[in-house]
């Protein structure tokens, strides 16, 4: 917990870093991808890939569909993207918990049994390659392959790029058409706009506990020019001025408790809000009052796994 969660009548610290699925807030934009997401792999799609610049909320929203998914499916995640092609594989066996081989053949085929395994008990199985846009073509080729596993009817193996727009940019060299064409769909994710923004805020104060108002309108417009809508941003800036208004004994967080934070964390502003924004900013938040109404529930296709 942290130091002021007592006072701003808080369960828990709302703003922490960590991919937590309970926190996650959907955007229309995270909805969509997490929809796709969930189809491409229930309907054995082989590649999906998921981009999105730094602080976008990527991996929340990976977490959050592993979550979703359950036990009907046995993932793998590999972050190291400086891995060697016996890494990879040797993690992948790891991650499954399979005894380690001695060679990459023997680790690809304690692999393809393991896969016929799950297959035979009904369950799909998800490698997560995170940083993607950072691997090494020789790798990248040889995570390609992996989706050679397969049967006459699906992909034994379903695999989820996730990486920051350069991923996109690498897969549209020639070198790379044939992986290229492997990924059956795309999701990006942008930054939230003013109102979501506000939304993410309110939802996430009200999963911790605090249902009433806490951040003034002009708070609001601070928040959103320095984090030009970024969650991983408008997390830190929250969490210190929180902990600014906790040391200051100061009930709720204006527009000043912000820019403070801004200060100390050498943000510049992302975002320009003319007379106009901030007009329709009071008039958002007079007529969007209840944080808890923007707590939708989740709405996603069944788990129906295709044969």
């Amino acid at each position: 917990m942290a130091l002021y969660d007592g006072f701003y009548a808080l369960r828990e610290s709302p703003f922490s870093l960590s991919p937590d699925p309970r926190f996650v807030f959907l955007s229309r934009q995270h909805r969509e991808a997490l929809a796709g997401l969930l189809y491409a792999i229930c309907d054995a799609k082989g590649f999906a890939l998921l981009s999105g610049e730094v602080g976008t909320g990527k991996t929340t929203l990976v977490h959050t569909l592993l979550t979703h998914l359950g036990d009907r499916v046995c993932s793998a995640v590999a972050f190291n993207p400086g891995m060697s092609r016996r890494g990879l594989y040797q993690h992948l066996l790891a991650e499954f918990r399979l005894p380690p081989e001695s060679s990459v053949l023997d680790a690809m085929r304690a692999l393809h049994m393991f896969l016929l395994a799950q297959l035979a008990a009904g369950r799909r199985v998800v490698v997560v390659i995170d940083e993607a846009h950072a691997l090494s073509r020789e790798l990248l080729e040889e995570i390609r392959l992996l989706t050679n596993f397969e049967t006459s009817r699906a992909k034994l193996l379903q695999v989820l790029l996730v990486g920051q727009p350069e991923l996109v940019e690498q897969l549209q060299r020639s070198e790379m058409r044939q992986l290229r064409q492997r990924v059956a769909l795309r999701f990006q994710l942008k930054a939230f706009d003013f109102a979501e923004t506000i939304r993410y805020v309110r939802s996430r104060l009200a999963r911790a506990g605090r249902t009433d108002e806490l951040f003034t309108p002009r708070a609001y417009a601070a928040l959103y020019r320095f984090s030009g809508g970024l969650p991983r941003v408008i997390n830190v800036l929250c969490d210190n001025a929180l902990l600014t208004g906790f040391a200051r004994d100061q009930p709720e967080i204006d527009h000043g408790l912000i820019q403070r934070a801004a200060q100390d964390l050498c943000l510049s502003p992302q975002r320009r809000l003319g007379l106009w924004q901030r007009v329709r900013i009071r008039h958002y938040m007079e007529h969007n009052g209840h944080p808890l109404e923007s707590l939708r529930e989740i709405s996603l296709p069944p788990l129906e796994f295709s044969r």
